[in-house]
């Protein structure tokens, strides 16, 4: 039990007993009855007996197998538990029956449970007459093709279900072996077409619906697109697949990402998806209830594609393109967080994702034949002590680029915490003042709202910097408002001491002003508004009288909290909706009916587009999350470049703050540097929108954002698979300039070229060129404009003593 707690593997031991061998196991397990499921494993080993068997439930979720066996050696034993920790323990289902029949062997078992995974996310129904002519109309509208695939990809799920192709899968396991076969031996083309004929010809005689078929095409399709695995490995703690990620292209999807993995694991699932060869991103954990498991089930892939994808246009002004990962937690295991048993799972994420990145894994399939460096950070449910786990585990798996695997760490590890230093509030309030100085605003003179409390690092961090007049604050814990002004010294009392607004002292509000605690019912306010449900009323504090302010700061509440369907909330005009806005009718709303007239976005993905675009057509100055709140991952970035250019022993003196001792002087000039770049980047977006904006004033702000985004996007793409840097001067001149100070104090520019991954140094170069032209030459800028630019750089280059 003490070995399974540290270890993402089961644990177990094999000895020889009484002319028996006896199998003992810990493992972390959703049921008891996975027994069966690990019963059937020893029984498919030829002449082998299982005389007895016994489990025992612990209340640390741990379980422990005892099996007594006869007729095997301990090298078969052994040889077949290396699947015993991921077998799907889903009693009842099609696949699961099959295997505790012994139809399906458990490594058909294991590869039928994740090829169903891809099928279900990745197989789409024929195209009918209606889906074309719709793509025909919507195509005429901004994103109108893409909100339609998104539908049908929706739509698909719903017809083609886990439940259902399990089913139709089960019905013809004679095939399911044929699959298996096809991958073990390394798909090809002549061997699909093969099996593909033979499940035609079999669902016609049965007269099958043509979607059924279109669920074993799928799976077709997941053995032709697998470029790397570990699923042959003796020791894996899940299954991961490294994808070519061109299947997508049939999808539907706006843009093709450069790498996908698919995980399999025993009490969880979840994917990878990065947008270019660089990139980073968090790896967020998903625990559902179990009335919305199977809601979060259907949507993961699509919500890791959609953070991915705002990760790239967000990632502008950093090397690392845009990436995000997923691990989407079986509700029947846990519906809850629960520090112990979720980390064991993040760290099963992160031992199946180093079997196919670390050059060299025995016993991988290797068909990519390629080196990749992923960088991973911090996301829901994965923050705390994670990342720093994470990097010790790659450290102890041979993982050369350690340092910079994940951030996040504790500072004791070199990393560099958001929260203390306000990166990302530096960000979000440069763009705040920038409001304020093109307009020529007093801040002290205008009432703010906030969501995200004086407990969270963006809350905490924007109480602290702000001067204007706060007149409400909601958070997880209650919902605060004073229209006479909210106590500063008291929020600044809060969010120093980190605390959540429910420990606000009452006796700080005016006698207009009222707490309301989220679990509090009936609450009469001072006004007379009786408050009945103390937690719906936080939820939707956004959307009435007691937030109207001058200017909305969100700082944290979940995702899609103004949407096209409540944003006409957002006008104090009786009969304003969503549709009216966007279409222009309200455009003229006068700037006292509008109930924010500056909104900055902190948080992200809090307003949907399509609501941005309706503020802003209302006269709402609004600048969105992936431009604003960009200072997080600017510091992240710097995080991993201090990683990858100093050798161990210098991290460990420069960069490491040990606990009880003071910061070294290098980490705090290099924090002081990091703290500068963020400022200056965020100036030069914002002036780089707003020169647009005055020269197209009809342009929303947010479709000119994601314009400049997408500028810098393709010409990076491009960039990259051009010769330019075989010119090692350019190379050379662009790596010193981008080099913050502090390093180059104690690394010379030699030794950085010689550690940093020549990728990497190329992802900085192109990035240093790009984000620099595009925001001084804005949208319109031509070829020749970029060619006088490089002609300039080039010369440059050449003229310094690099």
């Amino acid at each position: 039990m003490h070995n399974v707690a540290k270890s993402v593997y089961p644990s177990y031991e094999i000895f020889e007993k009484d002319g028996a061998q006896n199998f003992i196991m810990a493992n972390f397990v959703e049921k008891e009855n996975h027994i069966g499921s690990l019963l059937s494993i020893f029984q498919e080993i030829e002449g082998a007996e299982v005389l007895r068997s016994t489990s025992y439930t612990f209340s640390n979720g741990i379980n422990i197998y005892s099996f007594q066996i006869v007729g095997a050696t301990p090298q078969q034993i052994k040889e077949h538990s290396s699947f015993v920790g991921l077998v799907p323990n889903r009693p009842g289902t099609s696949i699961t029956r099959l295997h505790e029949e012994r139809i399906l062997n458990v490594e058909e078992c294991v590869y039928i449970d994740s090829a169903l995974i891809f099928s279900m996310y990745f197989t789409i129904l024929p195209k009918s007459d209606d889906y074309t002519h719709l793509l025909t109309i919507v195509s005429k509208e901004s994103n109108g093709a893409n909100r339609l695939n998104n539908l049908r990809r929706e739509l698909s799920q719903e017809v083609v279900s886990e439940r259902y192709t399990s089913w139709i899968v089960g019905r013809y396991p004679h095939f399911a072996k044929m699959l298996y076969d096809d991958f073990k031996q390394g798909s090809t083309a002549e061997r699909r077409k093969e099996i593909l004929a033979k499940i035609d010809k079999q669902f016609k005689d049965d007269q099958r619906p043509p979607f059924d078929l279109s669920i074993f095409k799928g799976i077709l399709r997941f053995n032709e697109v697998i470029l790397k695995h570990n699923f042959f490995k003796s020791a894996k703690a899940a299954v991961c697949y490294r994808l070519n990620p061109e299947f997508m292209r049939d999808l539907g999807f706006p843009v093709i990402p450069y790498a996908v993995f698919l995980f399999a694991g025993s009490q969880w699932r979840g994917f990878h998806i990065r947008f270019t060869d660089i990139a980073r991103g968090g790896v967020r954990m998903i625990i559902s209830k179990p009335n919305t498991y199977s809601k979060n089930k259907r949507s993961v892939f699509q919500e890791n594609y959609n953070l991915a994808y705002t990760q790239l246009l967000k990632n502008k002004d950093i090397p690392e393109g845009g990436a995000k990962g997923t691990i989407l937690v079986s509700s029947h295991y846990l519906n809850q967080f629960a520090p112990i048993r979720c980390q064991h799972m993040f760290l099963q994420y992160i031992d199946s994702l180093l079997d196919c990145i670390v050059p060299g894994e025995s016993e991988v399939v290797d068909n990519l034949k390629q080196e990749e460096i992923i960088f991973l950070g911090p996301d829901e449910n994965t923050a705390g002590t994670f990342p720093a786990a994470g990097a010790l585990y790659s450290k102890g798996r041979g993982f050369k680029a350690w340092k910079s695997f994940t951030t996040g760490k504790d500072a004791s590890l070199g990393g560099i915490p958001h929260d203390k230093y306000g990166m990302t509030t530096h960000s979000v309030r440069t763009y705040v003042e920038g409001v304020y100085e093109k307009l020529g605003i007093d801040g002290k003179t205008l009432k703010k709202f906030q969501t995200g409390g004086p407990d969270g690092d963006l809350g905490s961090n924007e109480i602290k910097r702000s001067t204007e007049k706060y007149i409400g604050l909601v958070d997880i814990s209650a919902s605060l408002h004073d229209p006479n002004g909210l106590d500063r010294e008291e929020l600044l009392r809060l969010a120093t001491e980190r605390l959540p607004l429910r420990h606000f002292n009452k006796s700080k509000l005016s006698k207009d002003g009222f707490l309301v605690l989220t679990e509090e019912k009936n609450v009469t306010l001072p006004d007379g508004t009786v408050v009945e449900d103390g937690a719906r009323f936080r939820d939707e504090f956004h959307l009435i009288k007691y937030s109207d302010a001058d200017v909305f700061v969100p700082c944290g509440g979940r995702p899609r909290s103004v949407t096209l369907d409540n944003v006409g909330r957002f006008l104090k005009i009786g009969d304003a909706d969503g549709e009216g806005m966007i279409s222009g009718k309200f455009e003229k709303t006068p700037k006292d009916q509008l109930k924010f007239k500056y909104i900055i976005e902190g948080a992200n993905l809090f307003i949907t587009q399509d609501a941005r675009v309706a503020l802003e057509r209302c006269g709402v100055v609004l600048f969105k999350d992936a431009s604003t709140n960009k200072g997080g991952v600017t510091s992240s970035s710097l995080e991993v470049y201090a990683g990858l250019c100093l050798s161990d022993e210098e991290h460990a003196k420069y960069m490491c703050v040990q606990k009880g001792q003071p910061e070294p002087e290098f980490y705090k000039k290099y924090v002081q540097e990091i703290l500068d770049r963020i400022g200056d980047n965020a100036k030069l977006e914002f002036n780089a929108i707003w020169a647009e904006s005055l020269k197209d004033p009809k342009t929303p702000k947010v479709y000119i954002a994601d314009d400049l985004s997408k500028k810098n996007v393709q010409m990076r793409a491009n960039m990259l698979n051009s010769d330019l840097f075989k010119n090692k001067q350019l190379v050379r001149y662009i790596l010193k300039e981008y080099t913050p100070k502090t390093i180059l104090e104690v690394v010379d520019i030699d030794t950085i070229i010689k550690r940093v991954p020549e990728n990497y140094q190329h992802a900085i170069c192109a990035m240093s060129l790009v984000s620099r032209y595009v925001y001084s030459t804005g949208l319109k800028s031509n070829e020749f404009d970029f060619f006088k630019y490089m002609n300039k750089v080039t010369a440059d280059s050449a003229q310094s003593k690099v």
